[in-house]
């Protein structure tokens, strides 16, 4: 039997897609078996009148079994 835990991550890019894609990116080096995602919230800065997308997206990952012993 599988348990799951969520982790809440902030990314942030040029494109609501980047910032996304920075935040799954980045969890991916440290965190095994992310099975999925939800785009919790996205807002924005303007930075010298450029977009900078702010995403909050929650994601799964699925607990690793350790052997005791």
């Amino acid at each position: 039997m599988a348990v799951q835990k969520a982790l809440d991550l902030i990314g942030e890019g040029p494109t609501v897609q980047d910032a996304v894609s920075e935040a799954l990116d980045r969890a991916q080096l440290t965190l095994e078996g992310i099975s999925s995602f939800r785009v919790q919230d996205i807002s924005g800065v303007l930075s010298d009148g450029e977009a900078i997308y702010r995403v909050e997206v929650r994601v799964w990952f699925t607990l690793l079994e350790k052997m005791h012993g």
